[in-house]
């Protein structure tokens, strides 16, 4: 026996069966943050939400340039102190970039910016479509890479917290003021005017008429 038809023995059995084809499509992963809070109505104009826009998800389509300027006019504009970023995947550079360059265009000393970074892996699904229509789609489950960037500025107290938390206890003393100023049930029920037989007169309903037997003529 040659060495060729020794290692093709040892080579193992044939392959030539063609493994089946699929299509590969890759679902969306889940949001590590809700895109409207829990306490903002999702409803309402984005221009009206000031609560959570200072959760981030960094993602490759948007440039860096955007990021920079959105991040600086929630520091500025929006009174936040405390910046959370998050990326996955291909956009972890992009995170990278935007963490180190943000300090330097705010108006804020480096000593009191305070970076956080905390890696992950989260779970994705890709949906696996067989060419052929008659076999069902599958699912796989695949880790992806994540990375999460926290930045505060001092004491990473959010001031819009504040206005906030100011506004709704206008709010709740207002309407606990205009409850005690409304009058009860009980007192608008009784506001009717009584006739005779001391039985309610309101025009809200049909009037019971009572007959005495001094008023009933003698048969």
């Amino acid at each position: 026996m040659t060495e060729g038809e020794e290692a093709a023995n040892t080579a193992g059995p044939s392959t030539s069966q063609a493994a089946p084809t699929h299509k590969i499509r890759k679902l969306a992963p889940p949001r590590p943050y809700s895109t409207v809070p829990t306490s903002v109505s999702a409803t309402g104009p984005r221009s009206a939400h000031t609560e959570g826009k200072n959760y981030i998800c960094v993602t490759r389509k948007t440039p860096l340039g955007a990021y920079l300027r959105r991040c600086k006019d929630v520091v500025l504009k929006d009174g936040y102190k405390t910046l959370h970023l998050n990326a996955m995947g291909a956009a972890i550079p992009h995170l990278l970039q935007l963490s180190v360059s943000l300090p330097s265009i705010l108006p804020h000393p480096p000593e009191d910016i305070h970076t956080e970074v905390l890696t992950g892996t989260v779970e994705v699904q890709d949906e696996l479509i067989p060419d052929d229509e008659d076999e069902d789609i599958s699912y796989r489950t695949r880790g992806k890479s994540t990375l999460s960037v926290v930045i505060k500025i001092g004491d990473g107290v959010d001031e819009v917290l504040k206005q906030t938390r100011n506004r709704t206890k206008g709010k709740n003393a207002n309407r606990a003021a205009a409850i005690s100023r409304k009058p009860s049930e009980k007192q608008q029920k009784g506001s009717g005017k009584k006739g005779r037989t001391g039985q309610s007169t309101t025009d809200d309903g049909p009037q019971r008429i009572v007959i005495r037997e001094e008023d009933m003529d003698d048969g």
